[in-house]
C-alpha cells in the first residue's frame, strides 16, 4: 500500500512539473471573438501572431485553444527563429506542450542558412530541433538539388538523413542512392545503402558506402565499389573520383576489365585518368594484365603497369615499367621495361629482354613479338641476337647456339620452325644419330660463321642450317673442341629464371 502511494505522489510531481514548466503560448491579432460553443477557443483575424519561447508565427488567421496551449493556424503561415530560420505555408498546427508544428500546403517552403526545403507536407520538432517530412520534396543549397520522399534534418548538427529514393543533382554529376546523410554546412553526402552516380563523362559509378562533396564533386566508395566508362569496368575496395577534374583512385583489390580487347588487369594501386584526350590508367602493387584466350591466357606482370585509352575507353597500349614478366603456355619472357600495342598486337621488349619459346631461350637488345590472343606469328631480335638450345637434357654441357646482328623467327601454330639470322652469323650446333629404338648418339659438333643463314627446327629442336652468303663451317668430334669454343661470346643460360607457371612471373630475376 505504501509503494502504491509513493508512485502516485511522483506520477503528480511530473504532471504538475511538467504543466508548471509549460511556457505558455503569447499571441496577438488585429481582431479576436470567442463563442460559447468553443468555451476555450479564440478566433483570431488579420495581423495575427503568435510566440513561444523564441520562436515566432504569423498567419491571416488562427484558432487558439489556450486551455490546452495549442493553435491552428491559416493562410500566408510564417515561421521565425533566430532570424535565421524561416517556414511558410498554408496551414499549420502547433502544439506548445510537445513544441511541434506541422506545416501543410500546396508549397511548404523552408530556408535555413543556405538550405531551402520545398515540400507539401513538413514536421517541426523543436525538442531535439529537427525538420522531417514524409512526401516528396526538393531540397537547394549553393551548389545542388536533393529530391527524396523522407527525410529528417537535424539543425544542431546540419545533417539531413534520408530513409529512401534520394537524388542529388549538381553541375556534372547525378546521385541516386537508397540510404544518405548529408550535411548542409561541409556539402558532403555519406552514403550508407545502395548507391549509384552518373557523371556526364559517361562515368558510373556503384557503391553500398561512401561520400560525395556536391561543392568539389569529389566521391569516395568504401564497399562494393565499381566504376564503369564506356568499355572499361574497374573495381576496388576503394574509389575516389573526380568527375571535374576526370581523376580517380582505387586502393586494394583492383579489378580492371576491358571487355572489347578481353583484356583484365588486377593490382592494389590504381590511378585513373579519364580526360579525352590522353585517358590513361596505372597500376601498381602486384600489378597483373590477362589477356583472356579460350585456349590459352597471356599473363603480365611488372612494378607499375600503364594503360593508355582510345576514345572509347578501350585498352591502346600497355607499358609495363621494371621487372617485367610474362608467361603463355607456349611463350615466356622478361625484361625491364615491355610495351605491349593492342591494335597491331605487338610486345615489344626493352633494357635485358630474355624470351622462352619450348626448347628455345632467345635474348637481344630488343625483341619485338607479333602475337595474337590464339597465335605468335613472329618474334624480332636486335642487336646482339642470341639464340640457345639445350642439346642435350642429359648433360649440362651441350647448348645448340646461334648468334647475329639481327634475327627473325617464325612460327606455325605458335611452333618456331625458322630463324632467320642478319649480319655477323655464328653458329655453334650439335649433330645427333638418331636411329628408332635406341638412344641418339652424338656425331659431332658443327660451327660456323657467315653474313645470313636460316636456322630449321623441328620439333623443337634445331634440325638445319643453311648459310647464304660467306659461309665458315667445320665439324669436329667433341672431345677435340675446346671448352671456350663450344660457347660464342656472351653466353648465358638462364633457365632458373624462367617462369614454368602464371604464379613465377612474381618471382624477381
Amino acid at each position: 500500500m505504501k509503494s502504491k502511494v509513493i508512485f502516485v505522489f511522483i506520477s503528480f510531481l511530473i504532471i504538475f512539473s511538467n504543466a508548471f514548466s509549460q511556457k505558455k503560448i503569447n499571441y496577438k491579432a488585429s481582431w479576436s471573438e470567442t463563442f460559447p460553443a468553443y468555451p476555450d477557443e479564440i478566433f483570431m483575424k488579420e495581423e495575427v501572431e503568435f510566440e513561444h519561447e523564441g520562436m515566432k508565427m504569423y498567419c491571416d488567421s488562427a484558432i487558439f485553444n489556450e486551455k490546452e496551449n495549442r493553435f491552428r493556424a491559416f493562410n500566408n503561415i510564417h515561421i521565425v527563429q533566430q532570424d535565421t530560420f524561416h517556414v511558410w505555408g498554408d496551414e499549420l498546427y502547433y502544439e506548445g506542450a510537445s513544441k511541434i508544428a506541422e506545416m501543410f500546403g500546396d508549397e511548404v517552403v523552408m530556408q535555413d542558412n543556405n538550405i531551402t526545403i520545398n515540400t507539401t507536407y513538413l514536421i517541426l520538432e523543436r525538442i531535439p530541433n529537427t525538420i522531417s517530412y514524409t512526401r516528396w520534396a526538393d531540397i537547394y543549397d549553393n551548389e545542388s538539388t536533393l529530391r527524396s520522399k523522407a527525410a529528417t534534418y537535424y539543425m544542431s548538427t546540419n545533417e539531413i538523413l534520408f530513409l529512401n529514393n534520394v537524388d542529388i543533382n549538381s553541375k556534372t554529376t547525378k546521385v541516386f542512392s537508397d540510404t544518405m546523410t548529408y550535411n548542409t554546412k561541409t556539402d558532403i553526402a555519406t552514403f550508407y545503402g545502395a548507391t549509384n552516380i552518373i557523371s556526364e563523362d559517361s562515368t558510373y559509378i556503384y557503391t553500398e558506402k561512401g561520400f560525395y562533396n556536391t561543392k568539389t564533386e569529389e566521391s569516395a566508395s568504401y564497399k562494393e565499389s565499381q566504376m564503369i566508362n564506356k568499355a572499361r569496368l574497374l573495381q576496388a575496395d576503394t574509389l575516389f573520383y573526380n568527375p571535374a577534374t576526370k581523376i580517380g583512385e582505387g586502393l586494394r583489390n583492383v579489378y580492371f576489365e576491358d571487355t572489347t580487347q578481353q583484356v583484365i588487369i588486377t593490382g592494389h594501386k590504381a590511378y585513373i585518368n579519364n580526360r579525352d584526350t590522353l585517358a590513361y590508367t596505372y597500376l601498381t602493387q602486384k600489378a597483373l594484365l590477362r589477356q583472356i584466350d579460350k585456349t590459352d591466357t597471356l599473363f603480365l606482370h611488372a612494378d607499375t603497369l600503364w594503360v593508355n585509352h582510345d576514345t572509347a575507353m578501350n585498352v591502346e597500349d600497355v607499358y609495363a615499367y621494371q621487372y617485367a614478366k610474362f608467361y603463355r603456355e607456349d611463350l615466356q619472357g622478361a625484361a625491364d621495361t615491355m610495351h605491349f600495342h593492342m591494335k597491331d598486337s605487338l610486345l615489344t621488349m626493352l633494357n635485358e629482354p630474355i624470351m622462352w619459346s619450348e626448347e628455345s631461350q632467345i635474348t637481344a637488345d630488343s625483341i619485338i613479338i607479333s602475337i595474337g590472343k590464339k597465335y605468335i606469328y613472329t618474334i624480332e631480335m636486335f642487336p646482339k641476337a642470341f639464340l640457345i638450345q639445350d642439346a642435350d637434357t642429359l648433360s649440362d654441357d651441350r647448348f645448340n647456339q646461334i648468334y647475329g646482328k639481327r634475327m627473325k623467327g617464325f612460327f606455325d601454330k605458335n611452333k618456331l620452325y625458322l630463324v632467320e639470322v642478319y649480319g655477323n652469323a655464328q653458329s655453334i650446333y650439335y649433330i645427333w644419330e638418331e636411329e628408332k629404338g635406341k638412344s641418339p648418339k652424338l656425331l659431332g659438333v658443327n660451327i660456323g660463321t657467315g653474313s645470313q643463314m636460316r636456322i630449321y627446327i623441328s620439333r623443337n629442336k634445331i634440325n638445319k642450317i643453311t648459310t647464304i652468303s660467306d659461309p665458315s663451317f667445320f665439324t669436329d668430334d667433341e672431345d677435340k673442341i675446346s671448352e671456350e669454343e663450344k660457347r660464342l661470346k656472351g653466353f648465358s643460360w638462364r633457365i632458373k629464371e624462367r617462369p614454368n607457371k602464371p604464379e613465377d612471373i612474381f618471382i624477381r630475376r
